[in-house]
């Protein structure tokens, strides 16, 4: 079994953009809460013909698990709804990219956030359980991390192989078995939980 550093996660983990890359901690107009998030995902209509092809498929298989995935990462004190008129729209990109969130501003206050989650790194295209650790970690961004031992919103002190806890680390790491499809990490820290407001029972 060997432990690899996905380089999309890598790059959607490590670049994420910022339209506001200087504000002191998390921002709350529009208020948004990892307890009740609602997120509106869409398939966009970028990429190869393969991609295009592929993209509805993931959407669907991606709206599946996001639900259960965010009730798992947030030890069940998050609860996400799909919804057409959610907190935050997610477009999965049919491209090679980064991932990323962007936050939209009008007179210095942030009126909405989107995020971009891409499909390809490189030429390879992604599987579902690296989009989901991808979009997880684009959502904990709403909140985390700022403060002491962060840097561009990421923990300065990411572990050098694959742990399954935390999310908001400068590499993510996947651990990808031989023969097998990659496993990434699913469960945000206790840590990245308390910048989440969700550090209570």
């Amino acid at each position: 079994m060997r432990i690899l550093a996905l380089a999309l996660v890598i790059v959607a983990a490590t670049s994420c953009a910022f339209v506001d890359r200087l504000r002191p901690g998390p921002t709350i107009a529009p208020l948004i809460s990892a307890a009740f998030l609602s997120v509106h995902l869409v398939a966009g209509d970028a990429g190869d013909a393969q991609e295009r092809q592929r993209l509805p498929g993931l959407r669907d298989a991606l709206a599946g698990a996001l639900p259960g995935s965010w009730s798992v990462a947030t030890a069940g004190r998050g609860m996400l709804n799909m919804r057409t008129d959610g907190d935050i729209d997610v477009t999965l990109e049919g491209t090679n990219g980064t991932s990323a969130l962007t936050q939209h501003t009008r007179g210095g206050k942030v009126t909405s956030r989107t995020i971009a989650v891409h499909t390809i790194d490189g030429s390879r295209r992604l599987t579902l359980s690296e989009l989901v650790a991808t979009t997880l970690h684009e959502l904990g961004h709403i909140w985390c991390c700022f403060g002491p031992g962060t840097s561009g919103g990421h923990w300065t002190d990411a572990p050098a192989g694959f742990s399954a806890v935390g999310l908001m680390y400068s590499p993510m790491r996947c651990d990808v078995p031989a023969g097998g499809d990659p496993v990434c990490p699913s469960v945000f820290s206790d840590r990245e939980l308390a910048q989440m407001g969700l550090n209570g029972p």
